[in-house]
């Protein structure tokens, strides 16, 4: 699997639970009781489950204050590195993310103003407006 895919997916993955943890450590099996989000338990035990033999501080930090931007992108280089090694769980988590719903993915949108303009590449799951 190629490393953009790679980082899509732990990207992806990260934004996926980040709404689940609230601060004070709540856990997210709580969370998905209480709100039916099968979908990302699912995807935070595969998760979870790469990081059986590894450090987990940053999968706990990660699990106590999401929202901190460098906890965000430490997990996100450990996940690249642990998908890079295990390809078949990147391609299953990938499957799992596909799995969310449309409205629950963060989705792009993309202006462009102006006159002559031209896009050479669609992204998948993004929204492309000319506006002349």
């Amino acid at each position: 699997m190629d490393p953009v895919t790679i980082a899509t997916i732990a990207s992806g993955a990260i934004t996926a639970l980040a709404p689940f943890f609230k601060r004070g450590g709540e856990k997210l099996a709580d969370k998905i009781a209480e709100e039916g989000f099968a979908e990302r338990g699912k995807i935070w035990e595969t998760v979870k489950g790469l990081f059986v033999e590894e450090d987990l501080t940053t999968l706990k930090l990660f699990e106590e204050n999401p929202e901190n931007v460098e906890t965000q992108a430490e997990l996100r280089g450990e996940l690249k590195h642990l998908l890079k090694a295990k390809p078949e769980v990147a391609k299953e988590l990938e499957e799992l993310l596909m799995t969310l719903p449309v409205s629950q993915v963060n989705q792009s949108s993309i202006n462009i103003i102006g006159n002559d303009n031209t896009a050479i590449k669609d992204v998948s799951g993004s929204t492309i407006n000319i506006n002349r």
